[in-house]
């Protein structure tokens, strides 16, 4: 009977799940988008409806004004919903219309990275609005009990699981017994034969992101009451709704509205497992993270490339990735500014420098495996995390010197990675981007949440660097930070900054471009696309646990808590924002990274630490749809034309020109 109730709690989590997932089938079926950020858009309706439901007041994400407008007492719940649906599905048509409307011929990438723009704008937005601390929502419906024999049901749960499955009812009206359905799937199989019968696909589209965003708004809205509501609280929850999606192909919405109830039903009953005694206490609660992830890959490498694909004309190309050029000479001068940096600077403007320099080193990572190889990954800095952990336990525990300590847990980062690429080998793009959020939501779970493994609450100590006598470590007091650990570190960016140059000019990198270009003809070409492919994530994470472990060296007590998966998010989407193909654009995004010298130089003159989620956030849209090769890109080009007009030598002056007339007069 108890594991019943268990699995019967579950409901209320699996009617979220299952809203989820059928808002993001939804935005598939329109645009193609696989919307991480629909997590957010149910964050942002719930709320809306918990500030109609309990003082009768509407959320103003506007700055410069109440963050609340009264517009009448407390609400009923039902009228509560009705305007928080109207509220979402304008949110939607903001959406598409200023984000997704102009990335409608891009491609899937271009697409998955600006839905994450979009999920740190709506998180930055609620942060600074209303605060982070979690606010409890009135319940919706009766609280009280349903006993059938000696089993007791809560109500709640079910009225939640019954909301669900009417949205799934309204959904299936929708898309099978109105025209606007029919037109949908008209749209779904052909744009191009869309227009040609004259249906307008933005017109589609746009409807579609209402319908999407309300339906992902009345979820959160529902869920509220039965969890703790924050801004970050139902970001993830889209991974598990992703796999609920995924059983679905992203457009049979029955199996995965079922599928999404069904999930949250065994993650309440594998919370009930983890009171058994035969549990391992070492997995904690991590299992229901793990859930999601095992579902994603089973499905993913079962159906492969198989899931639908949609008749979208794409016409933007993926960023470029020049040829770098004189490599020896700019690792010389960048050398040299570095360490003429590191001694004008003191103090936190040294500490924030060494910080720039380790995210630079974990931004290579980045360039090698989306910008080389084509390969959306979500994990690199939770790869950076496993690295610290494990040097920590390298160094303290099994006694492994420097430098045979960074490069061991570089090396096991370097083997995560791989396995985490193993995906790769059957889908690619956008839906590996799933399974890398998946992989980060597990790591982050099992190994950084865990005390049994991740040093417990006051971390796990990193004994610092030591070679032939030198002291290399950060120090402390007033002696921080040593200018010896920086140039260890600049010394560790530049090196790796020069392989990854070098891999772009080897042939290892013309395959990596060629199978980023198109797959099919790097293999019909000759090229083994699976080992480039496995290379690539091996040679990234490799990098990734380098800047690991020069963050582990930096903190001295690794936390597993500050490699979350936001922050890994983030990360990828600064070195997006920077130039993610190339080297450049590596260092751009350690500058502009949190705690990096440009974040701290300017939060020093003004509160930018706390707009930084929201910055980014609009930065990733914009640079997305303006600069597809990012800041990085988009600037080094006229730098060059700069540096070449500068150190062009002039030309000797044309001879004036002579009549001939004259030039016989002149002779005679």
């Amino acid at each position: 009977m108890q594991q019943l109730t268990f699995l019967i709690l579950g409901l209320g989590n699996g009617a979220i799940l299952a809203a989820f997932g059928l808002s993001l089938a939804v935005f598939y079926r329109s645009s193609g988008v696989v919307n991480f950020a629909t997590g957010a858009i149910g964050m942002y309706g719930a709320y809306t409806f918990n500030g109609l439901r309990s003082t009768g007041t509407l959320f103003n994400p506007i700055f410069g004004l109440p963050a609340e407008v009264r517009i009448s007492g407390p609400m009923s719940p039902w009228l509560a919903l009705l305007i928080t649906a109207v509220i979402s599905a304008l949110l939607g048509l903001l959406c598409y219309g200023l984000v997704f409307r102009p990335l409608r011929h891009a491609r899937a990438l271009a697409k998955a990275v600006a839905s994450v723009g979009v999920l740190l704008i709506l998180e930055g937005v609620v942060s600074l609005r209303v605060g982070t601390n979690p606010v409890g929502v009135q319940p919706l419906f009766l609280t009280g009990t349903l006993k059938l024999g000696g089993l007791r049901i809560p109500t709640d749960r079910l009225w939640a699981a019954g909301l669900a499955l009417l949205l799934l009812v309204a959904a299936l009206v929708i898309y099978n017994r109105t025209r606007f359905g029919v037109v949908t799937r008209a749209v779904v199989e052909s744009e191009k034969g869309s227009v040609i019968v004259g249906v307008s696909p933005e017109r589609v589209a746009l409807a579609n992101w209402a319908l999407g965003s309300a339906i992902a708004g009345l979820g959160g809205a529902v869920v509220s009451p039965l969890v703790p509501l924050t801004p970050s609280g139902f970001t993830l929850l889209v991974v598990p709704a992703l796999a609920a999606a995924l059983i679905g192909k992203f457009s049979s919405m029955v199996p995965i509205v079922f599928s999404g109830l069904v999930l949250g039903m065994l993650q309440s009953y594998l919370s009930f497992l983890h009171g058994q005694n035969w549990y391992p206490q070492w997995l904690g609660d991590s299992a229901n993270d793990l859930l999601p992830l095992v579902v994603v890959l089973v499905v993913l490498l079962v159906r492969g490339s198989a899931l639908p694909g949609r008749g979208l004309l794409i016409l933007e190309s993926l960023p470029v990735t020049r040829r770098p050029r004189h490599v020896g000479v700019t690792a010389v001068v960048s050398l040299l500014l570095g360490l003429v940096a590191l001694f004008a600077l003191q103090g936190g403007y040294r500490a924030a420098l060494i910080t720039t320099l380790v995210l630079a080193v974990i931004g290579l990572s980045f360039v090698v495996v989306t910008g080389y190889v084509g390969q959306i990954s979500f994990a690199q800095y939770s790869l950076a995390g496993v690295s610290a952990l494990l040097l920590a336990r390298m160094t303290t525990d099994w006694g492994i010197p420097f430098p045979l300590a960074p490069l061991l847990s570089a090396l096991a980062a370097g083997v995560v990675g791989v396995l985490v690429g193993l995906p790769a080998l059957r889908v690619r793009g956008v839906y590996l981007a799933v399974v890398t959020i998946a992989m980060a939501v597990a790591i982050e779970s099992v190994y950084f949440r865990n005390n049994a493994l991740n040093g417990g609450t006051s971390g796990a100590t990193v004994s610092g660097p030591k070679l032939f006598g030198l002291d290399l470590r950060i120090g402390s007091g007033d002696a921080y930070p040593r200018v010896q650990f920086g140039i260890f570190v600049l010394v560790v960016l530049v090196l790796t900054g020069i392989a990854v140059a070098n891999l772009r000019r080897s042939r290892l990198g013309a395959q990596m471009l060629a199978v980023r270009a198109n797959e099919r003809s790097a293999a019909a070409n000759g090229i083994n696309v699976a080992r480039v492919k496995l290379a690539g994530f091996g040679i990234g994470s490799f990098i990734a646990g380098l800047g690991g472990a020069l963050l582990g060296y930096q903190q001295t007590a690794v936390s597993g808590e500050s490699f979350s998966t936001l922050p890994s998010i983030m990360l990828f989407g600064v070195a997006y924002i920077s130039g993610i193909t190339t080297v450049a654009g590596a260092v751009v995004a350690g500058l502009a990274g949190a705690n990096g010298l440009v974040f701290v130089l300017i939060d020093r003159q003004l509160p930018f630490g706390d707009y930084y989620l929201l910055i980014t956030g609009l930065l990733l849209v914009l640079a997305t749809i303006r600069h597809p090769e990012g800041i990085g890109g988009a600037v080094q080009e006229p730098l060059k034309r700069l540096a070449r007009k500068a150190f062009r030598r002039p030309r000797p002056p044309a001879p004036a020109f002579v009549p001939a007339e004259a030039e016989s007069e002149r002779v005679g």
